[in-house]
């Protein structure tokens, strides 16, 4: 049997093929809000598979900012899984984008999903955790001043950076930061630097559907239409010149005043494992290159 893969704009059967394998495993029905949401941007692609008229896969892509873009909803017919189909979808979205990275998400048990992202050549990145606070933590002397007094040279060196392959998450989506992106944000005010911390911040957008909450950052809210900017959140990538728990308590504690504060780090991270909060492990962050 035939099976053409092909660029879409029927959200409709995305959707259909995600209701029929609602109750199998690593299928997430968040998917659906997700591409219903972001379908408003031009800079969003489906992908379809289809056998004889029918819907057999899907995927999507994003061509986000910093020159990185992001890849996801990757299912497929539970009938027409083990005959290359995933592999084709994934290369028609990588194909899409024109930016010099580009990630996505798997979870580590899926071990089939693991297998086709890295046999194309994604790359593992971390694991993402994440802590929430919105209210100031009791811990903090508040002595220290926030700066912008912060360098490339010191970020490279801080612990963090080499664990996250100079990776942070702005609105749910990787970017990675190079000299460049950096500059750029300090020239936004969205490098902080408190003690020993070095922080990448972001103004956000927390959307609940469901159970669920959808993060999006100003940049894509803007685009947006039908979305409820009242939960304001602040996204905190922090790094560290050295493991002081009371300098990135501090940190929260000034961000606390603007929003609800999203902490946003890899598993591991030796600072934030000391906060006063349940933090909450995501799933594996996986980097695409183009030369």
């Amino acid at each position: 049997m035939d099976v053409a893969v092909k660029e879409s704009r029927d959200i409709d059967k995305v959707v259909r093929l995600f209701e029929q394998h609602k109750d199998s495993p690593f299928t997430y029905l968040t998917n659906i809000p997700l591409v219903k949401m972001l379908s408003q941007l031009e800079s969003f692609k489906i992908f379809v598979a289809e056998a004889d008229g029918e819907t057999v896969g899907c995927i999507h892509s994003l061509s986000y900012i910093y020159d990185c873009g992001y890849i996801g909803g990757l299912l497929v017919h539970k009938d027409f899984r083990g005959k290359g189909i995933g592999s084709r979808l994934l290369n028609a979205a990588l194909n899409s984008l024109n930016t010099r990275y580009v990630y996505l998400f798997v979870e580590e048990k899926n071990t089939t999903a693991v297998r086709l992202v890295e046999k194309t050549g994604f790359k593992r990145i971390y694991r993402g955790r994440r802590y929430i606070v919105s209210t100031p933590l009791d811990e903090a002397s508040g002595s220290l001043r926030i700066t912008s007094d912060a360098d490339w040279t010191s970020l490279k060196k801080s612990i963090g950076f080499k664990e996250r392959n100079g990776v942070v998450n702005f609105g749910y989506y990787p970017v990675k930061i190079t000299e460049k992106t950096f500059e750029d944000l300090r020239t936004s005010n969205k490098i902080l630097r408190c003690g020993s911390i070095i922080a990448v911040i972001e103004n956000s957008y927390g959307l609940t559907i469901g159970d669920h909450l959808y993060t999006f950052n100003e940049r894509i809210v803007e685009k947006l239409s039908g979305i409820d900017e009242s939960r304001s959140i602040v996204e905190l990538n922090p790094f560290y010149t050295e493991p002081r728990l009371s300098d990135l308590i501090e940190m929260m504690n000034h961000l606390v005043s603007l929003g609800e504060v999203n902490l946003k780090t890899y598993d591991g991270d030796p600072v934030a494992s000391g906060l006063p909060l349940t933090g909450r492990t995501g799933a594996l962050i996986m980097e695409y290159g183009k030369i």
